[in-house]
């Protein structure tokens, strides 16, 4: 596979991509029936809001997703959830919202978690810190090499929304050109 031909036309669809909300929110998917169906036969499944909030912030429904990640940490007060319901934030373009979940996340696992510091990038890269994002960006590929070769940041972000892989990618480019040592 060509690689370069490849990164080339995808960091474009990424970058027309990027921040674009459907027109109109989805008002449902299999996912998040089943979602739903899990929360209806057990209200305090805060994995389940957690999840559910993300995909309605996917979806556009900010308002119904705010309102279940917030769930989901009062039901469960622990990094994971304060780190998915950051993810969530970030996808709704509320960066300052998914920095301090972020921030609380770290904090909680004691900055133990693998995502710990790809997850700060993202909020500081959204609320325009790239001295944050770039020092976080570092750690984050000390310990998973695989951020730091283009390549592999690639092949780990392929799932990842257009926006979390065009604030990864934008960071990775400053990270490589400009502090990698």
């Amino acid at each position: 596979m060509n690689y370069s031909r490849f990164a080339c036309f995808y960091a474009a669809l990424v970058l027309s991509a990027a921040g674009a909300e459907p027109a109109t929110p989805v008002q449902t998917t299999p996912k998040l029936e089943i979602l739903n169906k899990q929360i209806e036969a057990n209200a305090e499944d805060a994995q389940a809001y957690s999840n559910r909030g993300y995909v309605l912030a996917l979806l556009g429904r900010k308002e119904e997703a705010r309102a279940d990640v917030k769930k989901s940490v009062e039901l469960r007060d622990k990094a994971p959830m304060h780190n998915r319901a950051g993810w969530a934030y970030f996808n709704m373009g509320d960066y300052t919202d998914a920095v301090r979940e972020f921030e609380l996340a770290g904090k909680l696992s004691d900055h133990q978690a693998h995502y710990d510091y790809y997850s700060l990038v993202l909020g500081y890269w959204g609320t325009g810190d790239t001295q944050k994002a770039l020092e976080n960006y570092q750690i984050a590929a000390e310990k998973d090499p695989r951020l730091a070769s283009y390549k592999t940041l690639f092949e780990r972000t392929l799932e990842w929304t257009p926006l979390e892989q065009r604030a990864m990618h934008e960071i990775y480019v400053l990270w490589n050109k400009t502090w990698k040592p």
